[in-house]
């Protein structure tokens, strides 16, 4: 990771002074502030490019369809990263997923890839063992908060899912 030098001589992500190349990767870490915050309420974000000073993310599982998803974006994301790559962004664009049509064990388990790499940072696993007549049956070891934002990400991304029952 490249940063600028700074007049307080600190280093370290998280110390304001300091700004970072404008990369995929440095965006990546730099979203690892945020990321608690969605995820606990059921969302993440993803990286999905930077070109020419220009970032684009995805709002991930409830965060993407949230009507909050663009106060989200202004003042959460956005913020912290302007504060940490300055005037190196142009503009940052939300990119939106497409729908997915069919509920099935397999879709509800490739919507929580999104979530999987932050429930294994916090010590946990996920599995989706059934899904039948609006009731989907999920294996999970983690954090209890985690969990609540499991079962918002399923019901939001997936509106015929009525109950989401976390088993350990």
């Amino acid at each position: 990771m490249k940063m600028s030098s700074s007049a307080s001589g600190s280093q370290g992500l998280y110390s304001a002074a300091d700004q970072f190349e404008l990369t995929p990767e440095n965006v990546d870490l730099v979203l690892q502030d945020v990321r608690p915050y969605l995820i606990a309420d059921g969302g993440n974000v993803d990286v999905v490019s930077v070109q020419n000073g220009i970032v684009s993310l995805k709002l991930q599982g409830a965060c993407g369809s949230c009507p909050s998803s663009t106060t989200t974006m202004k003042l959460g994301i956005e913020r912290v990263l302007k504060e940490k790559f300055g005037d190196a962004i142009k503009e940052i664009c939300q990119v939106y997923d497409e729908q997915i049509d069919e509920t099935t064990v397999e879709a509800v388990d490739g919507h929580l890839d999104i979530l999987r790499p932050a429930i294994k940072n916090y010590g946990g696993s996920i599995q989706v063992l059934s899904v039948e007549g609006g009731d989907c049956v999920v294996k999970y070891a983690g954090p209890e908060s985690i969990g609540l934002g499991i079962k918002a990400a399923i019901r939001e991304k997936f509106p015929d899912i009525a109950n989401v029952v976390l088993t350990d």
